[in-house]
């Protein structure tokens, strides 16, 4: 839908438009005889709705199309929610492209203190969110709330919203109030899978919860020992890199050594 407005006189049947527009949302008409005016006051009172509208369909053009008309691209609606909010909660990343481009505010929340962020990881869309975090986007949470939401998660085995997570910089090794990780979650409910996918992902063997338990004490304690095995050797594994990497670095600085002696000798 496009606002069009000419520079001579506003046509009867364009005026009419706009007062039955305005008295559809209840707006009413500001009294004055400066159609102009009130034509402008009554695009403003639905631009929100026309973004939002054109962002949850990914209608660019449409958007093109309202902003070059006067609308504030970071216009919110009624629940404080922008065209990026509706577009990343979409998954759409062409669309929140195209409002970073046109400078919408990456972190402005809505009502309920929401970021576009938030609405990209909720839909697991880690385009969205990797193009968000590029133009600044940053999560205001806890690291303690951080850690239960990835528990949860670990609990129940969804892969696919831990990724996003990470892809937004959170850790896997953020804890819950217990001091409990997504690894040690996965190897309390059994999980094989999830416990290799939280390695793979940078989780600790080492870390300890609150009650001085490693993941490897909670698999033993459960008598699940395909998970003992598994985490036992992977903490051999991390401990041969270890020995190798300060083996390297030592011969590297041998060599470092011995070839700023050679260039003393006369």
């Amino acid at each position: 839908m496009g606002i069009y407005q000419s520079k001579g006189k506003i046509p009867e049947e364009v005026y009419r438009f706009w007062s039955a527009v305005a008295s559809s949302i209840r707006l009413g008409w500001l009294g004055t005889d400066d159609m102009a005016k009130e034509m402008k006051v009554c695009q403003l009172a639905i631009f929100p709705m026309l973004l939002n509208a054109s962002a949850l369909q990914g209608d660019i053009v449409g958007l093109e199309g309202h902003l070059q008309q006067g609308a504030d691209v970071s216009v919110s609606d009624g629940h404080g929610r922008t065209p990026l909010h509706l577009a990343a909660g979409e998954g759409d990343v062409e669309t929140v492209r195209f409002l970073l481009k046109k400078g919408a505010d990456v972190n402005v929340r809505d009502f309920a203190r929401e970021t576009a962020l938030r609405d990209g990881i909720r839909c697991k869309s880690i385009e969205v969110v990797s193009q968000l975090m590029s133009e600044g986007a940053h999560l205001e949470t806890s690291s303690l709330e951080l850690g239960v939401e990835m528990c949860c998660l670990a609990f129940l085995g969804d892969f696919k919203q831990m990724e996003v997570w990470k892809q937004a910089g959170v850790s896997f090794n953020f804890a819950d109030a217990d001091g409990r990780t997504p690894l040690h979650v996965a190897v309390c409910t059994n999980q094989p899978d999830m416990v290799r996918f939280c390695i793979r992902n940078g989780s600790s063997l080492e870390q300890r919860d609150l009650f001085n338990n490693q993941p490897v004490d909670d698999a033993r304690r459960l008598g699940l020992q395909t998970l003992v095995e598994m985490l036992s050797n992977e903490a051999q594994k991390e401990a041969s890199d270890l020995v190798a990497e300060k083996t390297k670095i030592n011969v590297e600085e041998q060599m470092a050594r011995g070839l700023v002696e050679l260039s003393l000798v006369p």
